[in-house]
């Protein structure tokens, strides 16, 4: 339990410091314009959202990749039970 939560903190760390390094390389590449004279930055971003996907994905409720059979009851039989069937 303890790890699982230290491994979600340190993901959210990590995320929040790739969203800040992200941040600052916008600004960054919006402040130089290319040597041409023309306004535009060198680096053009085209920003879209991430998609949201969760952390911990569901297991499904019924594994449909095999069928589960009851096997037959077996009758166990004593050896001594075995042999006297048998005549001597």
């Amino acid at each position: 339990p303890e790890s699982a939560s230290s491994l979600l903190i340190s993901s959210k760390n990590l995320m929040n410091t790739v969203a800040s390094v992200v941040k600052a390389s916008y600004v960054a590449s919006t402040k130089y314009t290319s040597k041409t004279g023309s306004k535009k930055p060198i680096v053009q971003w085209k920003m879209k959202p991430p998609e949201l996907k969760p952390l911990v994905v569901k297991p499904t409720q019924y594994d449909t990749s095999g069928l589960v059979r009851k096997a037959s009851k077996r009758n166990i039989m004593t050896p001594l039970k075995l042999l006297s069937e048998f005549e001597a």
